[in-house]
């Protein structure tokens, strides 16, 4: 069952946890460890211990994301109130929940998942094949995590060309693709996907996949489309012709995945089985630079290179308008020393303009007046020479607050 399925199926189980005729599925009973059993309370406790683990302590803020995600399980679920009275609570919009409880359930889902897989973990680690010693997947699930976060520590807003991934996850497996007489095709598109994930992450997990397709699918074809699902960037990597019983090792996939706030799903069709990989969404924005310096232009694209940030740029302050209304940036950064007009005026002006007055404006100067770049309208003050992470940290704030502006 794909992991969509099985949040569908789980989804369709909550609404039912207060209704006493409630009949869990096969599968739920067997991801709950509850095959064996005929009652369903054991089933329906299962859940709400699983439930229970994702409460946050009492020590973590009302803004938290893990408080949204119980708050609106246990609203919705545990107390049984409807959507209305659930977005009244949390103080946001029907469609907004929405969107929250779909977010919430598959959390749900993959916690329930987790405990599955270390069940079946346990049990393999006491019943090693002969010969082969045992693995301790605890203890390598917590390597990879430790990794993974010094690896976001170190770059924490990492976005990736999908189809630069894709090409050099290629490169790298050419010599088991051609060992195995495998052919690799890349479907055509006009989208050029960027995800939120670190280049070096995302090409190991399409190597990974890419690599067992390959071994099941000996003499076959891998094909390899990216695009989009909703909001989040796809990558559908097939295999054919594959059997219908070959087992997949997904551990590695999902561990990193799991991380990132992706996911995998498995789909077998026919002779072929395809790995779906969903990945957040790095959305491109724009910033409109209103600077005569052309040398710090050039710092600027430097310095967002490899980011989703694309910096728009016009010499003059007469032209900012008009740039504003043919590139809808996310955000301004504006030079007050301008050879045409006076950048506070213009500050003023771009503050007070409905078609500008939602855009984020970073004032980004030598004169040393942050206070007065606040009072006229500036959401943040750069003192130039502006180095490359603070250019970088005022642009993420800036767009978390341009984003924060836009309807659901």
């Amino acid at each position: 069952m794909t992991l969509e399925c099985w949040e569908a199926e789980l989804r369709q189980a909550l609404s039912s946890l207060h209704n006493p005729e409630f009949v869990p599925s096969p599968h739920l009973r067997a991801v709950t460890g509850c095959e064996d059993s005929v009652d369903d309370d054991r089933v329906r406790n299962a859940i709400l211990e699983a439930l229970d683990s994702l409460k946050p302590g009492p020590d973590t803020p009302p803004s938290a994301r893990a408080r949204r995600i119980y708050d609106v399980l246990s609203f919705r679920y545990l107390q049984a109130l409807t959507q209305e009275a659930t977005a009244e609570r949390l103080s946001i919009t029907a469609r907004h929940l929405r969107r929250e409880q779909r977010e919430a359930v598959l959390v749900l889902a993959k916690r329930l998942l987790e405990r599955h897989e270390q069940a079946i973990s346990r049990f393999h680690e006491t019943t090693p094949s002969p010969g082969v010693p045992p693995i301790d997947l605890p203890a390598w699930r917590d390597q990879v995590r430790q990794e993974l976060a010094a690896l976001r520590r170190s770059a924490p807003d990492s976005v990736t060309d999908v189809g630069e991934a894709i090409r050099g996850a290629i490169a790298l497996e050419k010599p088991r693709l051609a060992r195995l007489g495998v052919a690799v095709e890349v479907a055509d598109t006009s989208e050029q996907p960027i995800a939120a994930i670190h280049l070096s992450v995302l090409r190991q997990v399409l190597m990974n996949a890419i690599g067992q397709l390959a071994g099941h699918a000996a003499g076959g074809s891998v094909r390899i489309e990216m695009g989009w699902s909703g909001d989040q960037v796809l990558i559908a990597l097939t295999g054919r012709p594959v059997l219908a019983d070959v087992v997949v090792d997904t551990c590695l996939i999902n561990e990193v995945l799991s991380v990132q706030d992706g996911a995998l799903q498995l789909v077998t069709d026919g002779d072929s089985l395809c790995f779906r990989v969903l990945l957040p969404s790095a959305d491109e924005v724009t910033v409109l630079v209103v600077d005569d310096n052309e040398d710090l232009v050039h710092f600027y694209r430097r310095y967002t290179a490899g980011s989703r940030y694309r910096i728009v740029h016009v010499p003059f302050g007469k032209d900012a308008l008009a740039a504003v209304e043919a590139h809808a940036p996310g955000m301004i950064v504006l030079d007050v020393m301008l050879p045409d007009v006076d950048g506070w005026e213009l500050l003023g002006r771009l503050h007070e303009n409905p078609v500008t007055r939602a855009v984020p404006i970073i004032v980004c100067s030598v004169i040393r007046e942050a206070e007065l770049a606040l009072e006229l309208g500036a959401m943040l003050y750069l003192p130039k020479p502006v180095r490359r992470g603070e250019l970088l940290a005022a642009l993420d704030q800036a767009a978390a607050a341009h984003a924060a502006l836009m309807p659901d």
